[in-house]
């Protein structure tokens, strides 16, 4: 049974929260505490599966706690309920929070938002997987593309599109900038799709906060032998998002899906940083090694493919289900349930058509194989249209 803290000092907000919540006491455990020290007390007795908690609160607020969950206990969700909307309290829970919801918050977003956190671990169910992505505050970026984005942020010409353009080249970057911008915190209407739109609609302020301030990003400061890795990554990860997003536009999917598809594209190896990132050594030799595709070598060594283990991380930080789907299922597709995720099949093309993932840039051992799933082709009703996708992605 899931186990799920709800904290708040205020006892009518907990009255509310356990009344909403009633249907689901045969099916969750919920302890309802008025401080985080009382949360935490039943914390080290027995672990909680979900902490969701108010950010202003006397002694320790909703940050704080946070930041001592994920000590105690890595592998627990953390979720910060709260109509505060003072931006530096919020950006402060940009570390410890995987999710924002903002009050006031309907019994049934609350209800969804526990749900799809169930539905992830039956994407991934190994608990050692599912604690590392839980544990992560960051994910490393590129050091060179790091030192620029200061070097813009410090700029008195600093501008949206600037500062757009540096993220646009790391993996890790675009990731938590659309992550913070897609919270309910600072989009309630709107799904944002395109980096440019995340910039804009933080500010310049924000993210020179959230950077220089927060330190929301961290430089890759692994072996030496290891950065060409990490930059073999993310050129793959340009390849494959310019590919979905072109194949989107060839299907006649409109500019919001397209842009979704470029965005799923470039997080489409975030799984692997994870890896490279928690397992270097491991992983470099899992790199070298010759024979089975790379994500099948992934299932062996760590239990899941890259794939997987990014989709769920994605999950876990709020993204939309037609991205995480897309992610999860991009080289198996027939394995997805549905047939009308245009994002999906694009990158699925992306991944059967493009390049290839190595460790020199050319076609080595590292190639992660990917043939076209003709069966989802048919049912997605895209099999005559490879040879065009085929035609126009020719270099």
């Amino acid at each position: 049974m899931l186990r799920i803290a709800f904290v708040d000092d205020e006892p009518n907000v907990l009255k509310g929260i356990s009344r909403a919540l009633l249907p689901m006491r045969n099916e969750w455990e919920m302890v309802f505490c008025a401080s985080g020290a009382e949360a935490l007390a039943h914390m080290r007795e027995k672990p909680f599966d979900i902490v969701v908690t108010d950010m202003r609160m006397p002694e320790m607020d909703g940050a704080e706690l946070l930041s001592r969950v994920r000590a105690l206990n890595p592998a627990t969700v953390r979720i910060i309920l709260s109509g505060y909307a003072e931006s530096d309290a919020i950006l402060r829970t940009v570390g410890p929070a995987h999710m924002y919801l903002a009050k006031p918050c309907g019994a049934d977003t609350l209800r969804q938002a526990v749900l799809r956190q169930v539905s992830l671990r039956a994407l991934l169910d190994s608990p050692d997987l599912r604690a590392l992505l839980a544990g992560l505050s960051n994910l490393p970026s590129l050091p060179q593309v790091y030192t620029r984005l200061q070097g813009e942020l410090m700029s008195a010409n600093s501008s949206p599109r600037g500062i757009a353009d540096i993220v646009a080249e790391d993996v890790a970057m675009t990731a938590e900038l659309m992550r913070i911008a897609n919270s309910a915190f600072f989009s309630v209407s709107c799904h944002v799709s395109s980096l440019l739109s995340a910039v804009s609609l933080l500010g310049v302020e924000v993210i020179q906060t959230l950077v220089l301030r927060i330190g929301v990003f961290r430089q890759f400061n692994g072996k030496t032998d290891l950065a060409p890795i990490l930059e073999g990554m993310t050129r793959h990860s340009l390849g494959i998002a310019d590919i979905a997003q072109r194949i989107v536009v060839m299907e006649g999917g409109d500019d919001t899906t397209a842009k979704s598809a470029r965005i799923a594209g470039m997080l489409s190896d975030i799984g692997r940083i994870v890896l490279l990132d928690a397992h270097p050594v491991r992983y470099r030799a899992l790199l070298e090694q010759p024979g089975a595709p790379l994500h099948q070598r992934e299932r062996e060594a760590f239990g899941a493919a890259s794939t997987l283990i990014g989709a769920y991380l994605l999950g876990l930080w709020g993204f939309s289900d037609q991205i995480v789907e897309a992610i999860a299922y991009c080289q198996t597709p027939s394995a997805c349930l549905g047939r009308d995720n245009l994002v999906l099949t694009a990158l699925h093309g992306a991944f059967a058509l493009g390049p290839v993932f190595s460790l020199t840039g050319g076609d080595d051992g590292a190639r992660a194989t990917c043939p076209l799933d003709w069966a989802y082709l048919d049912a997605a009703g895209c099999r005559g249209h490879v040879d065009h996708w085929r035609a126009v992605l020719a270099p």
